[in-house]
């Protein structure tokens, strides 16, 4: 079956944050972090509801934005116990691992994915039920590897756009993302502010036309897991 219908709810655990509670689960920490000298890493699933939750772990390569053919099935990663039954109130800890040392010079991504296997429903739930799916990112990185984000702003076939290409070995996480106008106080928020952008890799924003017009020169501004950013940018060829 498609790997995206094999679901019927996906939570994808983009940034870091507080534990994710999805229905009666919740998970923590949000995302993982292998390298050199670090092999292992633990995420705790703890069950909140009042119904024992029957868990499968999978583990995939991550290779670009967070669709569907950018999800590989991998024996890279192992992760323990790969099924399990949880429980009301317990707290179910998964050992993640590589499975070989990394010796590379480029940061790699993998996903895991922590889902509710579907259980017969009984006749009191009326016969359907919901299940849950979470996505972690886990990172396995070298020593010292850094992202190198090059951000332009462009008329694209559907309007304008912004890019962000990370020309590093590293990947790089974007959060409230916004573009400010070097004069007046008109500032754009795109729809996504934020984002994974894996070494690499691209993203792009798209931007209402109307209001780039109105502008064209701006400084964007956001925060990322090195610090703020703030970067003065032209539409290309203005």
């Amino acid at each position: 079956m498609h790997f995206w219908l094999r679901f019927l709810v996906v939570l994808a655990v983009l940034l870091d944050a507080a534990p994710v509670v999805a229905a009666a689960l919740s998970v923590s920490p949000t995302r993982l972090s292998l390298g050199t000298g670090t092999t292992t890493d633990a995420v705790a699933v703890r069950n909140d509801g009042d119904r024992p939750v029957l868990v499968q772990v999978e583990t995939f390569r991550w290779t670009g934005p967070l669709r569907t053919d950018a999800l590989e099935s991998t024996r890279d990663l192992l992760a323990v116990p790969s099924v399990f039954r949880i429980a009301p109130g317990a707290r179910q800890v998964i050992r993640v691992a590589l499975r070989k040392p990394f010796t590379g010079g480029v940061e790699e991504a993998y996903r895991l994915l922590i889902a509710e296997v579907p259980e017969e429903a009984g006749a009191e739930t009326g016969g359907v039920r919901f299940t849950l799916r979470l996505s972690l990112p886990v990172f396995v990185t070298p020593e010292d590897a850094r992202p190198r984000p090059e951000w332009r702003l462009r008329r694209g076939a559907g309007g304008y756009e912004l890019v962000l290409y990370n020309a590093g070995n590293a990947h790089i996480r974007i959060r409230g993302l916004r573009l400010r106008a070097e004069e007046g106080d008109a500032v754009i928020e795109p729809a996504e502010p934020a984002a994974y952008v894996l070494a690499g890799g691209e993203h792009v924003w798209r931007l209402p036309a109307a209001r780039v017009r109105r502008a064209r020169r701006f400084i964007l501004e956001a925060e990322s897991q090195s610090g703020p950013i703030s970067v003065p940018l032209a539409v290309e060829g203005s």
